[in-house]
């Protein structure tokens, strides 16, 4: 269980490099490894909604085995589990990484890692702040959605290219209905905050490294460049000197050629009056 929640809160921070709302990818990727787990272990004995039902069908163009599956969903939800099997591990992975964020919204690094990172969908947005203590949370997403709406004013009045991005941009924000407060009991490992804790640390040491790396990168192209101008700057130099060597060279021959012309007019002068 423990392993499953780290596992699960490691793909919400990973997220936070990504370009939609973080809740929401976390969301995309469990749907569809939850539909790929229920489907290859064949017996299906939970009720499914029609989302998921389809997702676990999959390809299959087998219509008894459909047949077979929609009536034992009928026969769970007769027999008093209507829930889809589904949606509801979906809704508490939801609420659990909630709850995680609420836990870690005090600490500094973590608004800064908020900050880097995508904008939450209003859906999730409003899951994470239904704890009105989450001040850091809602203020960064809050600055987040304020930039959104500035930049498509500013793309519709320019008629700039990036218009249509920032448009599903906030369609995308906009996204499903609320979340409702949950009725679910939650029941988290006593270990859990602690691991969360050590968990985004390691991931933000990583993000840290990988952001050294690229800076030691860059500081060693510009270490190759300087060292390429420098030997072009002192070849330049050594051109130029020769350069001026040459233009005082042919000076001096210019000079030479206009003494000796004016010496040789100057004899031609002379001669008929002798």
């Amino acid at each position: 269980m423990l392993e499953r929640l780290k596992h699960n809160f490691r793909l919400l921070l990973n997220a936070f490099d990504g370009a939609v709302c973080p809740l929401c990818d976390v969301r995309t990727r469990l749907e569809t490894s939850e539909a790929e787990r229920l489907h290859a272990k064949g017996d299906l004995n939970a009720a499914l909604c029609a989302t998921h039902l389809e997702s676990y069908f999959g390809c299959t163009d087998d219509r008894s085995a459909r047949a077979r599956v929609t009536r034992r969903i009928l026969e769970t939800i007769i027999a008093g589990r209507p829930a889809c099997q589904v949606c509801e591990y979906l809704r508490r992975v939801e609420e659990r990484l909630a709850r995680a964020i609420r836990r870690l919204d005090n600490r500094m690094r973590f608004r800064k890692a908020l900050e880097m990172a995508p904008l939450f969908c209003r859906r999730h947005v409003n899951l994470v702040v239904s704890d009105p203590l989450v001040a850091n949370f809602a203020q960064v997403q809050r600055a987040k959605l304020q930039r959104l709406r500035d930049d498509l004013a500013q793309a519709e009045i320019l008629n700039r290219e990036s218009l249509d991005a920032l448009t599903l941009s906030a369609i995308a924000y906009l996204g499903d209905l609320v979340l409702e407060q949950s009725a679910l009991q939650l029941q988290d490992s006593a270990d859990m905050p602690a691991v969360e804790v050590s968990e985004f640390e390691r991931w933000d040491d990583e993000l840290q490294l990988r952001h050294l790396g690229k800076l030691e990168s860059e500081a060693a192209s510009l270490r190759y460049r300087n060292a390429t101008l420098s030997e072009e700057n002192r070849r330049l130099k050594a051109a130029r000197v020769a350069s001026e060597g040459t233009r005082r060279d042919l000076e001096r021959d210019l000079a030479q050629l206009l003494a000796a012309a004016g010496e040789r007019d100057s004899n031609s002068l002379k001669t008929p009056n002798q």
